[in-house]
């Protein structure tokens, strides 16, 4: 056999094998996924809201960079992901739903898809999401780029996400939201 040909095998394979742990290690730091319920109020702890659907397990989102892993921190420390695939109404009314983050300066990007109409410039689920039914087919994330002046500040997010009731701008959910580094350092969880 041809010894170009055999290395240049042995060099896919690896880099097959490597981009598929590089993935794995990813996937324990990165997206962040939470769930949703409304109506569930401020979100300060966690808190199991039970309903028509399953136990919803809801909790302030803490994400600390420093937890990364150092192929995240080398390849891209600087890209936080948060998002969801559930939203439920466990509520008696049906709701159209504005999805709000608030105190964000950070460049963030939002990608949503959904079986379900979005308008894209009011963060709004434009169709009434019915009790006990979620949002079908639901990927949301925000994508947050950290600007490099921010990286080695122990708060580089504080702010939360608001679900509100579109046609009365009632607060329906608040969960609270943070981008740290060091958290284990500062004494935190």
């Amino acid at each position: 056999m041809n010894k170009k040909v055999v290395i240049a095998f042995l060099f896919m394979f690896l880099l097959t094998i490597s981009t598929g742990v590089y993935g794995v290690i990813l996937s324990n730091t990165e997206p962040t996924l939470f769930w949703f319920a409304v109506p569930a109020g401020n979100i300060t702890e966690p808190k199991v809201l039970r309903g028509p659907g399953p136990p919803i397990n809801l909790t302030p989102i803490k994400v600390d960079i420093d937890r990364f892993t150092p192929l995240k921190k080398f390849f891209n420390p600087n890209v936080v992901e948060i998002g969801t695939h559930w939203i439920y109404n466990y509520g008696k009314k049906p709701v159209i739903l504005r999805i709000e983050l608030i105190n964000c300066t950070l460049p963030v990007k939002w990608d949503v898809s959904a079986n379900f109409p979005f308008d894209e410039k009011t963060h709004t689920f434009t169709k009434p999401l019915m009790p006990g039914q979620r949002i079908d087919g639901l990927v949301f994330h925000w994508i947050f780029e950290i600007p490099p002046e921010l990286m080695n500040k122990p708060i580089i997010y504080q702010g939360g996400v608001k679900l509100i009731d579109a046609n009365t701008g009632e607060v329906l959910t608040f969960i609270p939201i943070e981008i740290v580094r060091g958290e284990l350092m500062r004494g935190g969880s």
